[in-house]
């Protein structure tokens, strides 16, 4: 179950790299999650299927599992 303030882990599906985040906000099928490590990014993620939330900002697309 995901809850706010949840640290989380992203993959970049374009680059192939992880990139760690914190969940600030839950709204129905989406989870917006803010970047660790500064530049205040924020990422829609949107759930495709039970466990499985996909987004894109700047470009690239995001998939986190749970």
């Amino acid at each position: 179950m995901l809850t706010l303030d949840q640290k989380v882990t992203l993959h970049c599906t374009d680059t192939g790299k992880d990139a760690a985040g914190t969940i600030v906000r839950i709204a129905g099928g989406r989870v917006d999650v803010m970047l660790d490590g500064g530049g205040n990014i924020l990422i829609p993620l949107f759930m495709q299927k039970a466990g499985l939330y996909v987004g894109s900002q700047s470009g690239l697309e995001f998939v986190m599992k749970t």
